[in-house]
């Protein structure tokens, strides 16, 4: 499992939104954060159809946190940019696999996806913000 740039950026933009009260301009958070624009853009684009961001065009516009940082954790934002978080193929499709059955390196890997999922959905945005 590879944690993509998009969810890189992604999680960066929600920890620098509630850090500094959930709101700020797209221009002034891909300068700040260093994520190019277009890539902000896009990102921002999906945070806010799926109820993450509110946006304002215009003077006086800019983007703001939808939700209480608490209740976003790290694995809805990693699964919905990356998809689902595997380790091998096999844990999702065991039945391209002739030794799922009886292969324990699977249930090893099954278990240790399951302990890192586990960890990503009990931390949240709020805990990562930086103390003052």
């Amino acid at each position: 499992m590879k944690i993509t740039r998009a969810s890189d950026y992604t999680i960066r933009l929600l920890i620098h939104l509630a850090s500094q009260g959930g709101v700020g301009t797209s221009e002034a958070l891909a300068k700040e954060l260093d994520i190019p624009f277009n890539h902000l853009a896009k990102l921002v684009q999906t945070l806010s159809r799926r109820g993450y961001l509110i946006t304002r065009k215009g003077k006086g516009g800019g983007l703001r946190l939808a939700l209480d940082p608490r209740k976003i954790n790290l694995a809805s934002i990693i699964e919905m940019m990356d998809g689902p978080m595997i380790l091998n193929e096999c844990i999702l499709h065991r039945e391209n696999c002739r030794f799922s059955g009886k292969c324990k390196f699977r249930r090893y890997l099954s278990q240790v996806r399951n302990q890192m999922l586990t960890m990503f959905e009990n931390k949240s945005i709020y805990d990562l913000v930086p103390a003052k």
